[in-house]
């Protein structure tokens, strides 16, 4: 089994990164936010990002931090894929544990927005409940998320690092450029 992980920040097009994979080379995924969203409709609360943290930290606490990987990897087992995406890997145990299980068949994609501005407004225009309304609520997850997850420091473990600071085009030609690197499907 070969695993793309993908990190990154919120709003910075991690979903975006393994749909143009799936969409062009059939590779389906997995977001680990998902799976906290379905603890949060199974618990009855409103996934908001507060809750989402909330129910994160709890996992954590109580099944070890990497779990949501872990589960994530359990999808991809269950469902028979022999390549597959994670969308939010976050922390470095998340690498860690990733790295251990798949060893150089899980490579990490690292998708980044050089102006938080951007990501805000891409954020606004999905429009989803867990988003921020205003750009210090955006601010405050943002550093929330970070001391939570140490996104930056798993960020850095990357094999590649892909700029979302263009358009949805540019984007998929980035994918395109990088699959013709063997070792990506491979």
């Amino acid at each position: 089994m070969k695993v793309i992980g993908v990190i990154g920040k919120n709003g910075s097009g991690k979903d975006e990164v393994l749909k143009c994979f799936r969409d062009k080379y059939g590779v389906p995924f997995v977001a680990t936010g998902d799976i906290v969203r379905e603890i949060a409709a199974k618990e009855r609360l409103k996934p908001t990002r507060e809750n989402l943290q909330s129910i994160s930290d709890r996992y954590f606490k109580k099944y070890g931090e990497g779990c949501f990987v872990k589960m994530a990897i359990d999808k991809i087992r269950e469902n028979g894929w022999n390549i597959a995406g994670i969308s939010g890997v976050r922390s470095p145990k998340d690498v860690a544990i990733l790295r251990s299980e798949l060893g150089n068949r899980f490579i990490l994609f690292n998708v980044y927005v050089s102006d938080p501005h951007m990501r805000f407004e891409r954020m606004r225009k999905r429009g989803e409940g867990r988003d921020a309304k205003t750009y210090e609520e955006f601010l405050r997850q943002d550093e929330g998320e970070e001391k939570l997850f140490n996104i930056e420091k798993a960020a850095a473990e990357a094999d590649y690092s892909v700029s979302n600071d263009g358009t949805l085009g540019q984007l998929r030609q980035t994918i395109d450029n990088l699959v013709n690197d063997d070792r990506v499907l491979q």
